[in-house]
């Protein structure tokens, strides 16, 4: 098949400048300098070996700073200046728009300059008699017309200037800065008059200051920088690190490792630095895979991922302890991380009574003011209600504690946290409730507990050690540039999002945390109390500094909000009732087409998971992989 020629190619494009002869410096000065043997020539290169090359139809964006090269570039391209070096070749004629209000004569009426502007674009007389109207409308200079040219604002004459340029329907248009002339509505009539050009088949090259303009109308980005070509490629990811370039999130340095990762070849895509992602990471490596790893968050650990704040370890996405009852997974995970024993005690509240969780003897001695065994479960049976097949969550609820418990410790907070009403949600969710009848107020009964040294970050870092890791970045903008980029795509997101939502959103909960620095040297006394009464409009508020028993004179506490998710926020928990269990069902049929792809994790495979559970996916998954148990492997 014969390869189609590009309609533009700039190879190796270089224009130099010279500075420091006696043109700059009169003849004079340059003789003096001669004798004294004090005359230097300096070099400076505007634009050094760029390459790039552009089809019939495609629109780019070249970005950089002030001093970038850029409209030095685009005079080389129409042919207004000689590159120094290199060559551009191009297919069809080309209409430039640079530099707009100059070139007119200031004592010429509105409309003499328009014929002359006309003249200097090679536009005929008859051509001018036919368009003039539509110019001068399109300008908004109708009122204007018979005026000197001098009496015009700066927008009115680039106004007019755009309105003459962009009359002609070239094979190649440039755009410097002219999307920017006027005020806000004459912006948008420009921009539409470009979109229609644009459309017609024209290839446009744009420079603009604008992201935002960029990423709306380009398919391509050049990015330049002191004349150096940067990079070239795909719009959604080119300005995405060039945001963060400005916001001095990131260097110039890390930007061309950054585009060097993405144009190379992996085995594994792995979509998602959490937990899951970064054990299958870990596993891959060690079996001689190369890894990417992508997160759209700019750092690693998921939901995991903790910050240091008032030199306090505070988990930014809620509580997170390690608890586990498989010893084999244990082991694993202190391969990587060196843990502190942790026994995870919370509290409840209701109004100002606080109680102990999940229900143990204490519980019941704060509700009745029981002692023994004896007395609570006489006090269980009486406040149990009959119901043999529970059909929703608030029935299962009253046939195993009864009403008293029931509305005072369960009944508004559950309702809280999953925005509904109790009897709609399915009695699964609470299958068994635990009753200790014993005095152990321990939130989870693992024989395995703790929290890693210095948090959840050391351990993601080691699982991810020997994997290329890119962070702020969506999947979807890498695939897009980069379709072929890896053999397989490890997907620990949302599966409904994978899909474009092309079935109907899956139903989650979302969470909102309000963090506040307190000075005081304890707040509450434990880790997590959590709040069981409608009035009180967050669910739990947690005490950092309890996970590690850090001693300082200052505190840091998360006020934890459950939020409705939809379709841009932070998904925390499926809504696992039959509606939506049927709607994975049916995006599981979809993954089918997909065999290159795997699903993972609690938001892949659209489950709740403790993080051993997800650990131990993980591992499951990699034995498929790579055909051994890597849980036995030493």
């Amino acid at each position: 098949m014969e390869k189609i020629m590009a309609i533009l190619e700039v190879k190796n494009l270089s224009i130099r400048y010279m500075t420091g002869d006696f043109k700059d410096i009169g003849l004079k000065e340059y003789v003096i300098r001669r004798l004294k043997r004090n005359y230097h020539i300096n070099e400076f290169w505007a634009d050094k070996d760029i390459t790039f090359s552009l089809d019939k139809g495609d629109m780019l964006g070249i970005i950089g700073t002030n001093g970038a090269g850029k409209s030095t570039l685009l005079k080389a391209i129409a042919g207004i200046m000689e590159p120094t070096t290199g060559y551009v070749k191009c297919k069809g004629n080309i209409a430039a728009l640079l530099e707009l209000a100059s070139g007119f004569d200031g004592d010429l009426t509105v409309k003499e300059n328009a014929y002359l502007r006309g003249a200097m674009l090679g536009y005929t007389r008859k051509f001018m008699d036919e368009t003039y109207d539509t110019i001068i409308d399109f300008a908004e200079l109708k009122s204007f017309q018979d005026r000197p040219f001098k009496q015009l604002s700066s927008g009115m004459k680039s106004r007019l200037a755009f309105a003459i340029a962009s009359l002609v329907q070239p094979d190649i248009l440039i755009l410097d800065e002219v999307l920017s002339v006027g005020d806000g509505a004459f912006r948008k009539k420009s921009e539409a008059k470009m979109q229609e050009i644009i459309k017609s088949g024209a290839t446009t090259i744009l420079v603009s200051h604008s992201i935002q303009q960029v990423q709306e109308l380009c398919n391509k980005v050049l990015w330049l920088d002191k004349g150096q070509q940067i990079a070239f490629g795909d719009t959604a990811i080119l300005c995405n690190l060039y945001q963060q370039y400005l916001d001095k999130k990131i260097t110039l340095q890390q930007v061309k490792e950054i585009w060097n990762y993405f144009n190379q070849h992996y085995d594994y895509l792995i979509v998602g630095a959490g937990l899951y992602g970064a054990t299958f990471a870990r596993e891959a490596v060690n079996h001689g895979k190369k890894c990417l790893v992508i997160d759209k968050r700019p750092h690693i650990g998921g939901k995991t991922y903790c910050e240091k704040v008032e030199e306090i370890i505070v988990h930014k996405y809620g509580a997170h302890i390690f608890h586990t009852n498989r010893k084999e997974i244990w082991e694993y995970v202190n391969r990587y991380a060196k843990f502190l024993p942790y026994i995870h005690c919370v509290l409840a509240k209701n109004g100002e009574q606080t109680y102990s969780i999940p229900f143990n003897m204490y519980t019941f001695q704060q509700i009745w003011g029981t002692v023994t065994l004896e007395e609570v479960e006489e006090k269980l049976l009486e406040q149990k209600v009959n119901i043999s097949n529970p059909n929703n969550l608030e029935e299962q609820a009253l046939s195993l504690v009864g009403k008293e418990v029931y509305e005072l410790l369960i009944k508004d907070y559950i309702e809280k946290q999953w925005g509904r009403s109790c009897k709609k949600l399915p009695a699964s969710m609470i299958q068994k409730i635990p009753l200790r009848m014993e005095y152990d107020e321990r939130y989870f009964m693992d024989k395995y507990q703790g929290i890693p040294i210095g948090g959840y970050n050391s351990l993601v870092e080691n699982l991810l050690e020997g994997s290329t890791v890119v962070t702020s970045i969506s999947y979807q903008n890498v695939i897009q540039a980069f379709p072929n980029i890896a053999e397989k795509i490890i997907y620990t997101g949302p599966i409904d999002q994978f899909f474009e939502y092309s079935l109907g959103p899956l139903e989650y909960r979302s969470l909102r945390f309000e963090e506040a620095i307190l000075e005081e040297a304890d707040f509450q006394g434990r880790s997590v109390i959590y709040y069981c009464d409608s009035g009180t409009k967050f669910t739990r508020i947690i005490e950092h500094k309890h996970f590690t028993d850090m001693k300082s004179q200052k505190t840091v506490i998360t006020y934890e909000y459950p939020e409705i998710w939809m379709p841009g926020k932070e998904p925390y928990y499926p809504v696992n009732d039959e509606r939506n269990n049927e709607l994975y069902l049916r995006y599981l049929e979809l993954a089918k087409e997909y065999p290159n792809v795997i699903f993972g994790g609690m938001l892949g495979n659209y489950q709740y998971y403790n993080m051993d559970e997800v650990i131990a996916d993980a591992l499951k998954q990699a034995k498929r992989e790579f055909e051994i148990d890597v849980l036995k492997k030493k």
